[in-house]
């Protein structure tokens, strides 16, 4: 697998282009100064040749430099993205866990009032209100008529 088919986004991909650009124009430059370089000084053809080819790799060199600086920026502005969102998650997990912990208290207060005995729920109502051993008598059932 080449660089090519595994670097996908385009602002990397125009960056390696630039680079492997600028690699060649350095390449070409110092082989034509090597073969260009003799005992005696070189001409005034030799010598533009050699500005023209400087002028070029300048000129990739700078905008190799601009790419790695947006790309710089990128990725600070996606670090921060990531930071903004991973401060999300952690809000609603701490949020979670809060509803979670609220959720088993009330669990257990309302297990404690459901476990909660009164004294008056052993008797009957009746037995309040007419113990064993008072007597009970209708005298006058007209009134409940």
């Amino acid at each position: 697998m080449s660089i090519d088919e595994i670097i996908t986004d385009p602002s990397l991909k125009l960056a390696l282009e630039t680079s492997n650009q600028t690699r060649e124009q350095a390449i070409a430059l110092l082989d034509f100064v090597s073969t260009a370089s003799t005992t005696s000084p070189p001409s005034n053809e030799v010598l533009l040749q050699i500005s023209k080819q400087q002028k070029l790799l300048l000129t990739y060199l700078a905008q190799l430099r601009g790419l790695h600086r947006d790309s710089h920026a990128g990725a600070r502005e996606t670090k921060a993205l990531t930071a903004e969102a991973r401060q999300e998650v952690d809000r609603l997990h701490l949020q979670l866990q809060n509803l979670y912990y609220e959720q088993r208290h009330l669990q257990g207060e309302i297990a404690a009032c459901e476990s909660y005995e009164l004294v008056s729920w052993q008797f009957s109502l009746f037995e309040v209100w007419y113990p064993a051993n008072a007597t009970f008598s209708v005298t006058n059932t007209s009134s409940f008529l």
